[in-house]
């Protein structure tokens, strides 16, 4: 539920302090983030400026990061959003994941390299997602995809999910990745079954498997 702390109505602040404004004026690194995320909004809800609606989400979420990790079937629940700015959140946050991961992302010539593209991507989720990591025969990332998610259980894939990913993309070679919500990096029995199968499958058709990382928060371990 919303707070029900006083607020001053956007129409009462100055145009010039206003987020968009400000951004025109002095550039997005002076705005809040709760003005930054009202621009993205872009509106409120009925009885609250679009400025109180951010702030009461961002407590919420306990701010960027936890908002990040949110898929959109949660951010839809969330007082204040529906599908339409659920929506527009997520895809926000994919633009700036991508443009922050993409153009840093090296070879895949060991597991320290696979990490460092998907540790950032699965390390604050509360649920599971399994990933793969698509790259040509020179090993150079081309693409993350996303696979499957788990919800509330473990994530279940098939290895025709994942070769078919990598071979719709170009790819030749490729690795993969999940994550453990509950902290720990003791494999289940599923998860090694999963690398097994994987090996196998991309040996059948001419695909170079580079392994699969358990992301457990900020740690992580190679399969």
């Amino acid at each position: 539920m919303f707070d029900e702390e006083e607020e001053e109505p956007l129409a009462a602040i100055p145009p010039h302090d206003r987020p968009r404004e400000r951004l025109r004026r002095l550039g997005p690194g002076v705005l809040t983030d709760e003005e930054i995320l009202a621009l993205v909004l872009g509106t409120g809800q009925p009885g609250r400026s679009v400025l109180a609606t951010a702030r009461s989400i961002l407590r919420q979420t306990g701010g960027f990061s936890g908002l990040a990790a949110m898929d959109v079937t949660r951010l839809e629940r969330l007082p204040g959003i529906g599908p339409a700015m659920a929506g527009r959140l997520t895809a926000t946050l994919e633009i700036w994941r991508r443009a922050g991961t993409t153009s840093a992302w090296s070879p895949l010539v060991d597991d320290d390299a696979t990490s460092r593209i998907v540790v950032p991507e699965l390390a604050h989720r509360s649920t599971e997602r399994f990933v793969v990591i698509v790259a040509d025969r020179a090993l150079r990332p081309l693409e993350v995809v996303f696979v499957r998610d788990g919800g509330d259980t473990p994530v279940q894939v098939e290895p025709s999910e994942v070769l078919q990913a990598v071979l719709t993309r170009g790819g030749r070679s490729f690795a993969v990745a999940h994550n453990h919500p509950n902290g720990t990096l003791e494999a289940s029995v599923a998860d090694m079954a999963i690398t097994r199968r994987l090996g196998a499958g991309a040996a059948t058709i001419g695909l170079r498997f580079l392994g699969h990382i358990l992301v457990a928060g900020a740690d992580w371990r190679r399969l």
